[in-house]
């Protein structure tokens, strides 16, 4: 156990987790008081040399009683609150919906959206100052194997696929970077790194819902083979930098991130239909999500940190 040195430097995200009591509740003056509690999921109380801690369950880290309250007190004024919600309210309810909609675009030909409205789609062009992005990379497993036994047939399946997972995206507030061949990396891009992490993980895990309980479900009804995905998500600093040859007039701006990178290295690591997460983003994530991720083996120089942790999320 060691006091967490990340906490201690304001340059670097940390996050810690409560949960809320309602202490009182006054209709006349239309007033609330409310109390932070550390959740109990995540933190024991621990002693040491007569102070206080708080011990991390999941990052090992110590956070000292008296260090967190006084910090809380002077940093909480004025702070802002965020929110940020899927307009899906319960993906399975949505994965279930959306199949017999597929099933009925397969067979007309006639594409029917979703009630459900999708974020619009953004450009990270379109604000390219350096900022902390969350990056998912999703690709389909053996679909060149796929192509060249059927080509027709496949790229009709990915077609549905692409067009109801990039939906999926939006409607979690992501936006797609680019397409990859067969596949894409999407990003989650929110000022609150708690929200913007959260909502990376939800959406990687929705992603393979919604193909495993509606595209699956209504190609195979069509005739069409199913397919199978890998995803991963990590999350870190990004910038736009621009590639020039004058000689031949091509220019093209691209997304610069290890972050990207290692996402792609981690998505390249899964097993068929698995979602798994690096350490960075790991350390930020709520603990609904920290229990539901299990460390799985990784080559952590195939993205440049040796024993960097990898995690599978279900």
């Amino acid at each position: 156990m060691e006091k967490s040195e990340k906490c201690r430097d304001s340059r670097t995200k940390c996050r810690m987790d409560f949960t809320v009591e309602t202490i009182h509740c006054d209709d006349r003056s239309r007033s609330a008081y409310f109390a932070l509690v550390p959740d109990a999921r995540r933190y024991t109380v621990v002693e040491e040399h007569g102070e206080r801690f708080f011990l991390d369950k999941y990052l090992k880290h110590l956070i000292p009683f008296d260090e967190m309250r006084e910090n809380m007190a002077r940093q909480m004024p004025g702070l802002p609150l965020f929110s940020l919600s899927p307009t899906i309210k319960s993906t399975p309810d949505y994965a279930y919906g959306r199949r017999g909609t597929i099933v009925e675009d397969l067979h007309t030909g006639r594409y029917t959206p979703p009630s459900e409205e999708a974020m619009p789609h953004q450009r990270f062009e379109d604000n390219p100052r350096p900022r902390d992005i969350a990056f998912l990379s999703m690709d389909v497993c053996e679909s060149t194997k796929k192509r060249a036994a059927n080509p027709e047939a496949f790229e009709g399946a990915y077609a549905v696929l692409f067009r109801e997972l990039g939906t999926v995206v939006g409607q979690f507030n992501g936006a797609l970077l680019t397409s990859t061949g067969d596949g894409f990396i999407a990003i989650i891009d929110f000022p609150a790194f708690t929200c913007q992490c959260d909502a990376a993980v939800d959406l990687g895990l929705s992603l393979i819902v919604v193909l495993r309980d509606a595209v699956n479900p209504a190609l195979e009804q069509a005739g069409l083979a199913p397919l199978q995905i890998r995803i991963g998500a990590d999350y870190g600093p990004a910038n736009l930098r621009r590639h020039e040859i004058p000689a031949t007039g091509f220019s093209r701006d691209e997304v610069a991130s290890d972050a990207l990178n290692r996402a792609c290295k981690i998505e390249k690591s899964a097993s068929p239909n698995q979602f798994r997460i690096g350490r960075r983003l790991y350390e930020l994530i709520h603990v609904r999500w920290l229990e539901r991720a299990d460390r799985v083996p990784f080559d952590g120089a195939n993205v440049g940190i040796p024993g960097y942790q990898v995690y599978r999320v279900t």
